[in-house]
């Protein structure tokens, strides 16, 4: 499990990297291995400075955790607009749509001179 949430937060952090402020906009993205869509993350709205966020990853059940022992290309694109209004409701919906999958949810924390 350990293993699970390092390898993600290193996903995590890649992603992030090229993004000015390091933060995924809000709404839907999907994520993609192998050309075979293997997730959604939800970044529900929030003020565009916000200093701390969260973000709820829906991992299908053919996810593969990349990492050194499992190097696999893993892509973000938007997506779909589904216009989810709670958390519950993407989990819902997605357990719905994509049975067998979990949610992980990321807290997001920017590390800024103005974020003190």
């Amino acid at each position: 499990m350990l293993r699970k949430s390092i390898a993600l937060l290193l996903v995590f952090g890649i992603l992030i990297s090229a993004a000015a402020l390091a933060q995924i906009d809000p709404g839907e993205i999907n994520l993609f291995q192998d050309r075979r869509h293997v997730g959604v993350i939800w970044v529900p709205d929030r003020l565009p400075d916000a200093c701390e966020y969260q973000e709820h990853w829906y991992l299908f059940a053919g996810y593969a955790y990349p990492g050194r022992d499992q190097p696999i290309e893993t892509v973000i694109r938007p997506g779909e607009e589904w216009g989810f209004e709670t958390v519950a409701e993407f989990e819902a919906v997605m357990a719905l749509e994509y049975p067998g999958g979990h949610h992980v949810t990321v807290v997001a924390i920017e590390h800024r001179a103005d974020c003190r």
